[in-house]
């Protein structure tokens, strides 16, 4: 009897991972169908050949996700399964709040490769950590060496006190507030994560492993460029899919353009976590593009245009991933 209930349980529990994401693909559609119809609809007339190069750009976005990772880990995992990994994550950021599914299933991962759970965090957190560095330093080059980008957004501000503000004035703002935003913003989650003074010097502690462990890959040619190559192609990725979309509409914007939007947008939305960001970004981008000068109907469709070949129509197959992964327990 023993022998005949085994087998059985087991392969009800091979068909569990499956089951689970499945229902979770449904439960997230069907939450999220109003989005998903409209951006059907926003796409529906838009021009293929600028909607292959944002398809395009999305593939490579798991890649870069990939060698990011890869640069940021003590050891050579198999490239393809860390590749796969990063498509399992993607779905799981859909499901938690502030990349905590994509965290988790990374963790597991390197458990599994046989990492401590110790040297998986620091992994995870050192990732992490290049991202924000690379997303601060980028902000701040695009504010340094193209100001008229900067400035491009000022003349729709409605100055409440200066009818024409002097235009050193206004550069001058328009150039720091970015920075100061995401200071601020760095600052304020930095605090509402600080509970006590105990965790403050475990946090403390935490970013200086981490900052030694910046500085060991920075002296390991391969490891650099995999880790700050793939951190810096990320949001550029993310900038290029926005823009194709975008083009695809016959919006007249510029790639500088968008990029500082999103930029900028994407730390903000980070005040409000959310899964997969789902929800805040999206309001932040629609108002970045109207306040550039994008009509709101367009800034919309674009955005919602962008959801749709970001999220919604990868949910299934990186969904699958997921399912396979856990099934062979890769994670």
């Amino acid at each position: 009897m023993i022998s005949e209930e085994v087998p059985t349980r087991g392969s009800i529990l091979r068909f569990l991972p499956g089951l689970g994401v499945a229902v979770a693909v449904l439960v997230i559609g069907f939450v999220h169908r109003t989005a998903v119809d409209a951006g059907s609809d926003s796409l529906a007339a838009a021009d293929g050949e600028w909607l292959v190069i944002a398809f395009s750009a999305t593939v490579l976005m798991w890649v870069a996700g990939a060698f990011a990772q890869l640069g940021s880990m003590p050891l050579l995992p198999p490239v393809g399964r860390l590749f796969a990994v990063q498509l399992a994550a993607s779905f799981a950021n859909h499901l938690l709040p502030a990349g905590s599914g994509g965290i988790a299933v990374n963790m597991r991962f390197m458990r599994r490769l046989g990492m401590s759970t110790d040297a998986a965090a620091g992994a995870v957190g050192l990732n992490a950590l290049a991202g924000l560095l690379t997303h601060g330093g980028l902000l701040a080059l695009i504010v340094i060496l193209a100001p008229s980008t900067v400035a491009s957004l000022g003349p729709r501000v409605h100055w409440p006190a200066v009818a024409h503000p002097p235009p050193a004035t206004a550069g001058i703002v328009m150039a720091t507030a970015p920075i100061a935003l995401i200071a601020l913003t760095t600052m304020l989650v930095w605090r509402t994560q600080q509970r006590s003074r105990a965790r403050d010097a475990a946090a403390v502690s935490r970013l200086a492993g981490e900052l030694r462990q910046l500085g060991a890959i920075l002296r390991h040619p391969g490891r650099a460029l995999a880790l700050w190559g793939g951190s810096l192609a990320a949001p550029l990725l993310h900038t290029l899919i926005l823009f194709a979309v975008l083009r695809s509409l016959d919006v007249p914007v510029t790639v500088g353009t968008v990029l500082l939007i999103y930029v900028v947008v994407s730390a903000v939305s980070a005040l409000v976590p959310s899964p997969g960001a789902i929800g805040s970004l999206d309001v932040a981008l629609v108002a970045g593009l109207a306040v550039s000068g994008v009509p709101s109907t367009a800034a919309l469709a674009s955005v919602l245009g962008y959801r749709l070949i970001t999220v919604w129509l990868p949910l299934l197959p990186t969904g699958t991933v997921l399912a396979l992964l856990l099934r062979s327990r890769i994670i």
